[in-house]
C-alpha cells in the first residue's frame, strides 16, 4: 500500500510538472470545439496486463480520439480482413511527409490521413469498430456528434482532396462514403481509462500476429513527422492526436494514455510527450523516471 501511494505521489507531482509545459504549446485552431478546449485539461492511465491500473488528473474529462484511432483501425481490419487485403490499399513504410499530405500513390501507411480513409472504406460503418473496442475492453467509447459537426463544420479541403484522389488511383472506389466513416472513427470519444484499456490490446505481441505490425507502424510513424527523433529519444510504440491525446505501448507490460490539449509544432501534446519520458522507465520497473 505505501509503494502505491508513493507511485500515486510521483504521478501528481509529474501532473504538476507537466502543467507548466502547457504554455510551450497551443490549441488547434481548424476544428472549432476542439481550439474551446481547456488548456489547463491533464489526465494521465497507466493499464498494466494484470489489471493493475493507476491514475490522476481530469480522469472523467472525455475528449475526441481523432488520429489515436489509426492504430486500432489497422489492427481490426488486420484481424478481420487479413494482411493481404488491408496492404492492397496502403503501404506500411515511414515518411517525411505531413500527415495530411496528398498521395500521388499507395498511402505509405496507416498513419498518415490517406492512408487511415482508405482504410476506412473496408469499414461498414464507425459502429463496426466502435462495438468491437467496446466489446474487447469493456469500454464504452461514443460517437461525439457535437465534434463531428464541429470537424464537418468547416469542409476540410486537404482531406476531400485526399479521397478523390485515393478513387483517381484506383484504391477506394467510394470517397464520400470513406471520408465519412474515417470522420466518425475519429470522433469516438472516451476518458483517459478508456483509450488505456483499448490499448492494452496491443500489449501482448504474441496474443496476435497483427500486433506486432501495428506496433511497428506505431514505432515508425506514429508521432506525425517526429516519429523518427521520438522512435530514436523514447523507444516505444506511440500515436499522438490533435485533440490531445496521447497513447503509448510498454510491450508485454502496459498501455499509457495521456491526455492534454494544447500542441507542439507537430501537433504532438507537449504535456503528453513530457509525461511518457517520465513514466517511461518508472512503468518497466526501473525505479525511476526518465531524466
Amino acid at each position: 500500500m505505501e509503494k502505491d501511494l508513493m507511485r500515486e505521489n510521483d504521478l501528481q507531482q509529474w501532473l504538476k510538472l507537466a502543467r507548466q509545459e502547457v504554455a510551450k504549446g497551443s490549441l488547434p485552431n481548424y476544428i472549432p470545439l476542439l481550439a474551446q478546449a481547456d488548456p489547463q485539461a491533464i489526465a494521465i492511465a497507466i493499464q498494466k496486463v494484470n489489471g493493475d491500473h493507476l491514475m490522476a488528473g481530469d480522469t472523467e474529462l472525455t475528449f475526441p480520439l481523432m488520429s489515436v484511432i489509426k492504430p486500432f483501425l489497422l489492427l481490426y481490419l488486420l484481424e478481420t480482413k487479413g494482411a493481404e487485403q488491408v496492404f492492397q490499399l496502403v503501404d506500411r513504410q515511414a515518411t517525411s511527409e505531413p500527415f495530411n499530405a496528398i498521395s500521388k500513390g499507395k498511402p505509405k501507411n496507416s498513419m498518415i490521413n490517406s492512408g487511415a480513409i482508405a482504410l476506412s472504406s473496408l469499414l461498414e460503418s464507425c459502429e463496426t469498430l466502435q462495438n468491437w473496442l467496446n466489446q474487447r475492453s469493456c469500454t464504452n467509447l461514443t460517437l461525439d456528434l457535437e465534434i463531428l459537426a464541429s470537424v464537418r463544420s468547416v469542409a476540410n479541403r486537404r482531406n476531400l482532396a485526399i479521397a478523390d484522389q485515393l478513387k483517381n488511383l484506383g484504391i477506394i472506389s467510394n470517397p464520400r462514403k470513406a471520408l465519412a466513416v474515417y470522420e466518425e472513427i475519429c470522433c469516438l470519444r472516451g476518458n483517459v481509462q478508456d483509450l488505456a484499456k483499448i490499448g492494452t490490446l496491443l500489449v501482448y505481441a504474441q496474443r496476435s500476429s497483427s500486433i506486432p505490425i501495428v506496433l511497428e507502424v506505431m514505432t515508425e510513424c506514429g508521432m506525425y513527422e517526429s516519429s523518427a527523433e521520438f522512435a530514436q529519444d523514447i523507444g516505444v510504440p506511440s500515436k499522438s492526436s490533435i485533440s490531445g491525446a496521447l497513447l503509448s505501448i510498454i510491450p508485454d507490460q502496459a498501455a499509457i494514455s495521456c491526455y492534454s490539449p494544447a500542441l507542439d509544432a507537430t501537433g504532438n501534446s507537449v504535456s503528453g510527450l513530457f509525461l511518457i519520458r517520465k513514466i517511461k522507465n518508472y512503468v518497466l520497473g526501473l525505479g525511476r523516471e526518465e531524466s
